[in-house]
């Protein structure tokens, strides 16, 4: 496959490209030796085969191609990458030259944006960036305060506050105990100002429900106050899915526009007395707990 081909491909894939040709050319080169290269037997001496490019080709991209960026390197390198999972004991990498340069075993641990770009100015290059399905993992529950499609069921709720970027925002989050973090609706946090997602940020796929999603993971200000007004809150991870009304996560509850999920509850700590009679969250929290 020649790299006209190749361009032609992704401006199949793309659309109309909003880069520079001679960008397109350059990139399509670095798309078609990835593309060219085949997965070698697994060995002890598996190499991590796909090229880093530069933070400022990852900006110029689209979003489809900075998608297709780190898709492409996932599906190539997908043994490796389980492989350091499995070494590191963590569920997110990201690497650089074919090394593991930053790791966690949870997605509270994944990096904000200011050192994301420290790490790009320090090598000169933008990372692949892997997240394990086992830290996206939910167990679907049919029970709750939110009415789904389903008769005579709904999801318990519980209100919460969620700050970021110097603005608030109160809503209903579907309480959750099948998630591990928390996955909200992008749209939502982007037009009340909680996030913003910049140029060089990493545009992540997965899958629930058998269905593919796009996202971002940032750090936001999540706020729980119980019965006697007692606030609480704690920074956590937060999986922003793009556009979530065409996404897996309103499948079984249209109005779910964010789901709160057990990691920041165990910080929190609250006591939540589900009334199943009454339809209604009551949350306490105890006198010795911080």
């Amino acid at each position: 496959m020649t790299a006209t081909v190749l361009i032609e491909k992704v401006r199949e894939e793309l659309g109309t490209l909003e880069v520079p040709a001679e960008q397109v050319v350059a990139l399509a080169e670095k798309f078609l030796q990835s593309a060219e290269a085949k997965p070698a037997p697994q060995t002890a001496e598996e190499k991590f085969i796909s090229r880093n490019i530069t933070p400022e080709e990852y900006e110029a991209l689209t979003s489809s191609g900075k998608s297709l960026y780190l898709g492409d390197a996932e599906q190539l390198n997908r043994r490796w990458i389980e492989k350091q999972f499995k070494k590191l004991d963590v569920n997110w990498i990201m690497v650089i030259d074919g090394q593991v340069v930053l790791s966690g075993a949870k997605l509270r641990d994944y990096p904000e944006y200011e050192d994301l770009l420290a790490l790009c100015e320090r090598h000169g290059k933008y990372p692949f960036v892997f997240v394990s399905q086992r830290a996206l993992a939910i167990e679907e529950g049919k029970s709750g305060w939110h009415g789904t499609r389903e008769p005579a069921d709904a999801y318990p709720t519980v209100p919460i506050a969620l700050a970021g970027n110097k603005n608030r925002l109160a809503t209903e989050s579907d309480l959750d105990t099948g998630a591990a973090d928390c996955y909200s609706s992008l749209e939502l946090l982007t037009t009340h100002g909680v996030v913003t997602i910049q140029s060089k940020e990493a545009r992540l796929t997965s899958e629930h429900l058998g269905q593919k999603y796009f996202y971002y993971v940032k750090l936001i200000w999540i706020e729980l106050t119980d019965d006697r007004g007692e606030i609480r809150q704690r920074r956590a991870s937060v999986v922003c899915v793009e556009n979530w009304q065409n996404s897996p996560f309103i499948e079984i509850n249209p109005t779910r526009t964010f789901l709160l999920g057990r990691a920041v509850l165990f910080e929190l700590q609250p006591r939540l007395v589900l009334d199943f009679a009454a339809k209604c969250t009551e949350v306490q929290y105890s006198e010795a707990a911080s």
